[in-house]
């Protein structure tokens, strides 16, 4: 429970500290870690369907970790 304080996962913990306060990532978001520090990353994508003002663009705004648009606009596909 306590690995991210041990030495090992010291460089880590940083990585996801600012200011000494823990930075909010999105479920699409990583942190930038040292090159010495890789992890694996997996790829994929997501595929959103829906009707027409049901949120989609706000919910991949929400995953990725920025704002949700404060307004309705109507986007493409």
């Amino acid at each position: 429970p306590g690995w991210l304080l041990s030495s090992a996962g010291r460089p880590y913990l940083d990585s996801i500290l600012h200011k000494n306060q823990r930075r909010v990532f999105g479920l699409l978001e990583r942190p930038a870690l040292p090159p010495a520090l890789t992890v694996p990353t997996v790829t994929y994508k997501l595929f959103l369907a829906g009707r027409s003002g049901v949120g989609k663009t706000a919910l991949v705004a929400w995953l990725g970790g920025t704002p949700a648009p404060p307004a309705h606009h109507e986007t493409l596909g």
